[in-house]
């Protein structure tokens, strides 16, 4: 193997920075051109359009719990194939992944055309709000295998060694995503039509232009005949089943927080929760992007049997994990109000409602990337089962507990304090088990 490649490198903070960093910039990127989206709706189309966006989410969400879970089991299971010298093995794994990913979200995507209308009123949406549904939803459901592919290859594209092309790909995503959003929606007024085209054409990139590496036999892991279907593959999905189960549980408390919203505060509240949640996720992304691009490294690592690598990744990886932490808190903290207003410039009653949310809400950052940490890291290992125990108690089984008490008692400040309670019972789950499989693996 290449002695260039990362897993040939000596395990030090530098080396895994700048393994990492593309990962997490492009994370952040993608994240920043989803939030111009949110942005440019709310301000063009109105807090009618941001709240249709925030309801279609959830179904959004299905397809992307499946991608994720193929993404990060496999990876994670491909890894530990090239740590065990496996390379053509890897590659007919991957080739199979995403044959049946690409499959499996054309056949969720009829179910969604036949019962679309009725899944919307289901997810909180009322009759006013439904067109704005229909309209966003179609086209982005139909956009389902190319955003498939985007989320797989933004994997592969780091376990192949190649975190620099997978950051220029979302760079020049958004920059498309960003120019089309502004010339559909603001200035040719097609309204959530042109942002889910946006937003498609966007994808595309991510989608279709890492196919040519992938096709290329000089890659590290490259299109080969497709392994047959076996023990791997559920292996596979259940070692990314942490990723489906928080994407799934996203989906579910997304449409909860909709429906309580929706009784507490109408349609201004749907959209100020909406555009929260761009606000927030704006940060996490830094903490989800680091631990997806030190993932396949940990991998590798793994399966070469290399338990002293293993150790100073992790110890690596905490120390970056508690700095980044404090630090997004510190500028969320600093920039709630610049932020709600470029969502809100010319509404003041979703912007009242955004500042005194954010306050509370950005709270929930300072744990969250401790959680996600310790959730991305058994995946890693291959140790699905820990991985999503984490995944499923933080988001889901604590946001849904919090969400049914506090509101009851706080009204719409239960419903901003969910995610700080959340993380906080999340965080007092991850880190004792942490603690418990140190000496299993090493770390």
């Amino acid at each position: 193997m290449d002695e260039n490649l990362i897993y040939n490198k000596p395990i030090t903070a530098f080396n895994m920075l700048v393994f990492a960093v593309p990962t997490t910039i492009r994370m952040v990127f993608i994240s920043l051109y989803t939030t111009v989206d949110g942005i440019v709706v709310s301000n063009c189309v109105g807090s009618m359009g941001l709240s249709a966006i925030n309801i279609v989410y959830p179904v959004l969400n299905v397809n992307m719990a499946l991608a994720f879970m193929f993404a990060t089991g496999s990876n994670a299971l491909t890894g530990k194939m090239l740590g065990e010298g496996k390379r053509s093995e890897a590659s007919r794994f991957m080739t199979l992944t995403v044959l049946l990913n690409v499959a499996l979200v054309m056949l969720i995507m009829a179910v969604f055309f036949i019962w679309d209308e009725s899944i919307y009123l289901l997810l909180g949406s009322d009759e006013e709000l439904l067109p704005y549904c229909v309209e966003y939803g179609t086209i982005m459901v139909a956009l389902g295998p190319v955003w498939t592919l985007q989320i797989l290859f933004q994997g592969y594209l780091v376990t192949a060694d190649k975190p620099g092309m997978g950051l220029w790909l979302s760079v020049c995503s958004g920059v498309i995503n960003v120019i089309l959003d502004v010339t559909l929606v603001g200035c040719l007024d097609m309204g959530l039509a042109g942002a889910a085209l946006a937003s498609g054409a966007g994808m595309a990139v991510g989608g279709i232009a890492p196919l040519f590496v992938f096709f290329s036999r000089k890659s590290l892991i490259h299109f080969e005949k497709p392994a047959k279907p076996g023990i791997d593959v559920f292996r596979a999905l259940g070692n990314g089943t942490s990723e489906m189960v928080s994407s799934l549980s996203s989906a579910v408390t997304t449409a909860m927080f909709n429906i309580q919203m929706m009784s507490i505060a109408g349609e201004k509240g749907v959209a100020a929760i909406s555009a929260l949640f761009y606000m927030q996720f704006l940060f996490v992304t830094v903490f989800i992007g680091f631990t997806s691009g030190i993932a396949p490294v940990v991998s590798y690592n793994y399966g070469a049997g290399n338990r002293e690598n293993i150790r100073r990744i992790f110890a690596i990886a905490i120390r970056v994990i508690i700095a980044a932490s404090v630090v997004m808190f510190l500028l969320a903290e600093v920039l709630d109000k610049p932020m709600t207003m470029i969502f809100a410039s010319s509404d003041t009653a979703l912007a009242s409602l955004m500042i005194s949310g954010f306050k509370i809400l950005a709270i929930s950052i300072l744990l969250c990337g401790l959680n996600i940490f310790a959730s991305g890291y058994f995946t890693a290992l291959n140790n699905g089962r820990i991985s999503a125990i984490i995944s499923f108690l933080r988001t889901f089984a604590f946001q849904v507990g919090v969400l049914i008490l506090l509101p009851a008692v706080l009204g719409i400040d239960g419903i901003w304090w969910t995610l700080p309670c959340a993380e906080l019972l999340s965080a007092a789950v991850a880190v004792p088990l942490l603690v418990k499989y140190r000496k299993q693996y090493g770390y």
